[in-house]
């Protein structure tokens, strides 16, 4: 049976990671683990569901939180390579509270590593190599940019907490599709979904 506890109302799943890391089981936004849930740029707190996408929020330069000229490159915030977020900036831990935080690059690794993947009709499952019965799914939410929320149902990608240490226009992420999962980097005024972990 799939173990869930729960840390400030939200539910996680101990998936027997060497650090112990605790993952949530839903994005956040969502109630159900198979929901995409909302859309957040890198370091804003503020989420948008796929209805919104277009209507409230662009997912551009122009409206990056962070870059004021729409540039890409001139940023207020963050604008140094491989840069952490701030608690306060934090998605996860802004809307989740308790323990909860947007997960590092490395914890994402881990997870990598330390699972099994399933890559099914619209979603991904996780289970842990350590103990098959504890898993977690994962949606193909896509994104949102320039306006539009594409490729959902095609693949997936979730923000980390951290900027790429190559481009200080990307923040690292966490990209699957049907053959393949690995850390990426995305450009941070796009829209991804966002999934807390604990530890």
């Amino acid at each position: 049976m799939n173990k869930e506890i729960n840390n400030n109302g939200h539910p996680y799943v101990d998936l027997g990671l060497p650090s112990g890391t605790l993952w949530a089981k839903c994005n956040v936004g969502a109630s159900n683990p198979l929901d995409y849930g909302l859309y957040f740029q890198w370091g804003d707190i503020k989420g948008y569901t796929k209805g919104q996408v277009g209507k409230d929020k662009q997912f551009t330069w122009d409206d990056y939180k962070f870059n004021p000229s729409g540039d890409g490159y001139t940023f207020t915030k963050y604008a140094t390579k491989g840069e952490t977020l701030d608690l306060e900036d934090d998605a996860a831990n802004a809307n989740m509270g308790g323990d909860w935080h947007m997960p590092t690059p490395e914890q994402i690794q881990e997870l990598i590593d330390n699972t099994t993947k399933y890559f099914t009709i619209r979603r991904m499952k996780l289970v842990s190599k350590k103990d098959a019965s504890k898993y977690i799914f994962f949606p193909c939410g896509g994104f949102a940019c320039d306006g539009s929320a594409d490729k959902n149902g095609g693949y997936g990608s979730f923000w980390a907490s951290m900027l790429d240490e190559d481009y200080v226009n990307y923040g690292n992420d966490f990209y699957f599709n049907l053959k393949y999962s690995y850390l990426n980097g995305f450009d941070r005024c796009c829209g991804l979904s966002v999934r807390g972990v604990i530890g």
